[in-house]
């Protein structure tokens, strides 16, 4: 990576941390976040049944809807839950004041932890990765032999509604491009096994006007790179086809397991 890449890549870091940061109606509006995460934690629940963690790490941990489910689900581990936004730690903090959570600010894609884990979980998270290969192939070196590297993560498909508004009214579109199975299937690291599952969540929402409320009241309204902002008169022609077309949203949210090499758990 150039110099310039990285310092744009820490810029861009700040910016999501800071629209995180603001997102003070995120409890309300996060509606897949919510859904995302109880997917996720049943699944984790299976997984580890008769051999819970006895160490977890979450990264993006928000404002702790994960967090919560997992110190409720192994009160015994000793969990460090982590974010980039120093404000969504401390919503988190506010929410788990009654458990036994370390909190610690921290970039998931550059993880400054030390220690092995047994479990690495996070939901709706790694999409905001840069190199998301190199990010997993990080987290993936801190688990111990036989642990579990349990993710949610938004896939090609992800919000076709009003990229198709866009199109057809040729508007510019910010949503990130999201990767497909096949894309994401080939960034596991070697040391272990790993696998996808694709779960399709529609969400209701009351037009365009409330969609775009949505996402700036979770934080999640960063545009990808090259996106160029469209003109009023683009966006208002856009909003207008998707409340023709639309009447929600779909998410394809892949959830991935990755069981490093060892003794311990079987994949």
């Amino acid at each position: 990576m150039t110099r310039a890449n990285a310092s744009e890549d820490i810029q861009r870091r700040n910016r999501i941390a800071a629209r995180f940061d603001a997102a003070e109606g995120y409890d309300a509006a996060a509606h897949i976040q919510r859904r995302c995460a109880t997917a996720l934690m049943a699944r984790i629940a299976t997984a580890t049944a008769g051999q819970p963690p006895g160490s977890i790490l979450e990264f993006g941990c928000g404002t702790g809807f994960l967090t919560q489910a997992l110190a409720v689900q192994f009160p015994q581990a000793h969990l460090l839950a982590t974010d980039l936004a120093p404000g969504m730690i401390e919503r988190a903090r506010h929410r788990l004041s009654e458990q036994s959570v370390q909190f610690q600010v921290m970039d998931g894609e550059h993880p400054d932890v030390a220690q092995p884990f047994d479990l690495i979980a996070s939901s709706l998270c790694l999409q905001w990765f840069s190199d998301r290969r190199s990010g997993l192939r990080r987290l993936c070196d801190l688990l111990a032999p036989g642990g579990r590297l349990m993710v949610t993560t938004l896939l090609q498909g992800s919000l076709e509604e009003w990229r198709q508004a866009c199109t057809v009214e040729k508007a510019p579109c910010g949503v990130p491009d999201y990767p497909s199975v096949t894309a994401v299937e080939a960034d596991w690291p070697e040391g272990g096994v790993g696998t996808w599952e694709v779960l399709s969540l529609p969400d209701p929402v009351d037009g365009a006007r409330a969609f775009l409320r949505g996402l700036r009241e979770i934080g999640a309204s960063l545009p990808r790179r090259d996106s160029t902002p469209a003109s009023a008169a683009a966006m208002r022609r856009a909003m207008r086809h998707f409340d023709r077309t639309a009447c929600s949203v779909t998410y394809q949210v892949g959830i991935g397991i990755f069981v490093k090499s060892g003794k311990g758990t079987a994949p």
